[in-house]
């Protein structure tokens, strides 16, 4: 069974979709999968990474990898009548690992939807919308997810919660829907044998592009109620700006802890995983999740973990993070103020969390797919049918 696989968030993407193609990849080469992947990258801009860090180094694995914009490619396939599973030589399956569907001619097809949070702020009426995406960007990015469900023999996902979501919205029949959880492990890569030294004064971590999703206005309300607690941490935030980043950093530029405050835009693997390591807690309170690797990232390393108990969270958290509501700053205070003072929760904390986090490996993830695979190629064609 050869696999194609769009590899091209692998190349140029640092945040969850190119880890996961990354690491999915990854997983597949330590099954010895690898002589039977075709990967495709195809961007203009040069890849990120190197092959030794995309772990292809020495591997049987084929990349293909064209220098095109993306919006080339389409008319580039339709011209020669080609289809992209052609260009990795040909495949029994073609994995789409993003919503940039590409023509293929005769592979079964496979797609993975991580989330459809896009599809509330596609929606007409302006008074539901939360304000997550640009409006015409979210609907492009529902048309693309309904075009991929339409297409695919099988939809992966990343939790129950996501699987529950596809087959509502999109009216997918649930044979077709799979659950390939993920992983966690890759930030041990990165850490040295004899451990970092000590870091330059405590400090709070928060690991996420700034948006309004990722509620960093109310996890800015609860830091300053720690600091007029007393406590001695600075907040270190971790993650580009995103989609209506303004309103956060006019609070930050007014907030009386804005002195306590480190914003980094751009931070490297390894110094992540520095960060992670050091950190007295793990700040998260997402509004809305498909997965949320950061937590489980600060989990595997040893880092108690406040996060939210909304959407999927709680799926892939479990008892190893103190879930609280994320739309109530004094509960989200409240918990890092425990965490911080009490001694024997933080130590049970970091006992739970580093449980589940091992409960969660790429390679897990990679033999589930495959399994995924399998059944695509076996299983009946299931028809989608609109529910609403």
């Amino acid at each position: 069974m050869r696999i194609g696989l769009d590899y091209r968030p692998a190349l140029v993407n640092r945040e969850g979709i190119g880890r996961y193609a990354r690491e999915l990849v990854r997983g597949m080469l330590e099954l010895g999968f690898d002589s039977s992947l075709g990967l495709f990258g195809y961007t203009l801009a040069g890849r990120r990474f190197s092959m030794e860090e995309l772990g292809l180094a020495g591997s049987a694995a084929e990349l293909l990898r064209l220098r095109l914009p993306s919006s080339i490619l389409p008319w580039l396939l339709a011209r020669l009548g080609k289809g992209v599973d052609d260009l990795v030589g040909g495949c029994a399956v073609y994995h789409h690992t993003q919503p940039n569907l590409l023509a293929v001619r005769d592979a079964v097809e496979v797609a993975t939807i991580f989330d459809t949070i896009y599809m509330m702020d596609a929606n007409e009426d302006p008074s539901v919308r939360p304000g997550y995406l640009d409006h015409d960007v979210a609907r492009g990015m529902t048309e693309s997810a309904r075009a991929m469900v339409q297409r695919c023999k099988r939809v992966l996902v990343p939790t129950e919660f996501v699987g529950a979501e596809v087959v509502m919205s999109f009216g997918l029949s649930p044979n077709r829907v799979v659950v390939t959880h993920l992983g966690c492990d890759h930030v041990l890569r990165h850490l040295p044998p004899g451990g970092f030294p000590p870091a330059k004064g405590p400090y709070v971590l928060t690991v996420s592009r700034v948006d309004a999703r990722k509620n960093h206005l109310r996890m800015l309300d609860a830091f300053e109620r720690l600091v007029r607690d007393g406590k001695p941490q600075r907040w270190i935030i971790a993650g580009p700006p995103g989609y209506g980043s303004e309103d956060f950093e006019r609070a930050l530029a007014a907030s009386p802890a804005a002195e306590r405050i480190e914003w980094r835009r751009n931070v490297g693997e390894a110094e992540l995983v520095r960060l992670y390591s050091q950190a007295d807690l793990f700040l998260w309170a997402s509004l809305n999740e498909g997965f949320g690797l950061p937590p489980l990232e600060a989990m595997a390393l040893g880092t108690p973990v406040v996060a939210s108990y909304v959407t999927s969270m709680p799926e892939v958290l479990r008892d190893g993070a103190f879930l609280v509501e994320p739309t109530d700053p004094e509960r989200i205070f409240e918990a890092a103020r425990r965490l911080l003072d009490e001694p024997d929760l933080r130590d049970e904390q970091v006992r739970r969390g580093s449980a589940r986090a091992r409960e969660l490996s790429w390679r897990e993830c990679a033999k589930s797919t495959l399994l995924a695979y399998r059944g695509a190629l076996d299983g009946p064609d299931q028809e989608t049918k609109p529910l609403f």
